[in-house]
């Protein structure tokens, strides 16, 4: 499996309930308002070509691979599921 965190920044008025909806059907944790750490077979490519349909010509996106070792600080549920995902 492969962990990426996908961020994003989308424009008021956007499709931001449909990527929500494209991000929860991964196992995904959320970092932030527009920051989550997921877990997919797709590669980053895959992952982006499938996110990209969602997205305004003025919106912001990136899927950035994640990978051990990682260093951090929040809350423990993150730190939890990041320690079960990557080590």
């Amino acid at each position: 499996m492969n962990m990426f965190l996908v961020a994003f920044e989308l424009n008021p008025g956007g499709n931001a309930p449909q990527v929500q909806q494209f991000i929860d059907g991964f196992d995904a944790m959320r970092f932030s308002d527009t920051a989550y750490a997921l877990r997919t077979e797709l590669s980053a490519g895959e992952l982006f070509e499938r996110l990209q349909p969602l997205l305004g010509t003025d919106d912001l996106a990136y899927v950035v691979t994640l990978a051990a070792p990682w260093m951090g600080y929040g809350y423990e549920a993150m730190n939890d599921w990041l320690k079960r995902q990557l080590g």
